[in-house]
């Protein structure tokens, strides 16, 4: 199957609008990875609830470590999962380093690649699962520098496509396994995605919930359509009668319009109500991600903000 190419942000919103998969539910691979991770239900239980009331906002970790300015790689492929994912654990890993709880450098931000050439076919699109297997069970994390043997400085869409069918190449996969996320949970409420991004752990969630490109003055994006597409979670305002969550896409300046009262939003991000939040999250394809053996409670950098 030829490699689908999406050329700008507008590329991107119409054929994911009429209906391209880029992400999707694999019930085997979700059962699979659920069934190895120890003790799946109680895993957040050290944590539940030390979100409620806070605006938590683990991004800005990354937007204070990465050299780079963060979340403007713009997908060219159906390689969502890999964006929305790499996201997410960006985030898990930045934060440890901030709070200095790490001793790693963080380098760079996260590549894709590698997590969409794990996904076993050819055609286009990943589940969350296989994605979220690879980065803590199979493969780990890299990053966008030059190992020598293959560069990935900048994003390229072509090696993760044409790895597919075959696989990450045994040495490729050999470095990603030096640096392996430790551990992950299921997502499985508004309230685990609120009190993962309160403790540092980036959400990534796969749906069929599409957004309208234009957000009102407070930066909501209203439902519209149906994507099949993978979006990391980066953010959760608990302060008012309900969370709400900012979600950030990966295509690019896709959207406009407003901004929360806490600040400006990265390009491409939006905020979502505690409705549409719980819709999504019931595909059951929603991940948090930590760098760290387990979830323990971590208290997040003031940023020169008065908001934990």
């Amino acid at each position: 199957m030829a490699k689908q190419t999406f050329r700008s942000p507008k590329d991107l919103l119409t054929h994911y609008s009429n209906g391209f998969v880029g992400a999707y539910c694999d019930p085997i691979e979700l059962e699979e990875l659920v069934s190895t991770l120890e003790e799946p239900k109680y895993a957040l239980a050290g944590i539940r609830g030390s979100g409620s009331g806070k605006l938590s906002r683990p991004y800005l970790s990354v937007v204070a470590l990465s050299k780079e300015r963060p979340y403007l790689e713009r997908q060219t492929t159906g390689d969502c999962v890999s964006h929305g994912t790499r996201n997410a654990v960006d985030i898990s890993r930045a934060v440890q380093i901030h709070v200095g709880r790490s001793l790693e450098s963080f380098v760079a931000l996260g590549a894709t690649e590698g997590i969409y050439g794990s996904r076993g076919h050819g055609g286009q699109g990943m589940s969350c699962a296989g994605a979220a297997r690879w980065v803590n069970q199979k493969g780990g994390l890299l990053v966008r520098k030059n190992y020598g043997v293959i560069d990935f400085t900048t994003y390229d869409a072509n090696k993760g496509a044409k790895w597919g069918s075959r696989g990450v190449p045994s040495e490729i996969e050999e470095i990603a396994r030096k640096n392996p996320v430790k551990s992950l949970i299921q997502i499985k409420s508004i309230d685990d995605a609120r009190d993962a991004l309160a403790n540092g752990y980036g959400v990534c969630v796969c749906s069929n919930q599409g957004f309208a490109s234009q957000r009102d003055n407070k930066g909501f994006a209203k439902p519209q359509g149906n994507w099949s597409h993978a979006m990391a979670w980066i953010a959760c305002d608990d302060t008012g009668s309900e969370p709400a969550f900012l979600v950030q896409n990966s295509w690019g300046k896709w959207n406009d319009g407003g901004h929360p009262e806490w600040g400006p939003i990265p390009d491409g991000s939006f905020l979502i109500t505690a409705s549409v939040a719980a819709s999504m999250i019931r595909s059951d394809s929603s991940f948090a991600f930590s760098s760290v053996v387990g979830f323990p409670p971590t208290k997040l950098p003031n940023y020169g903000f008065n908001y934990i």
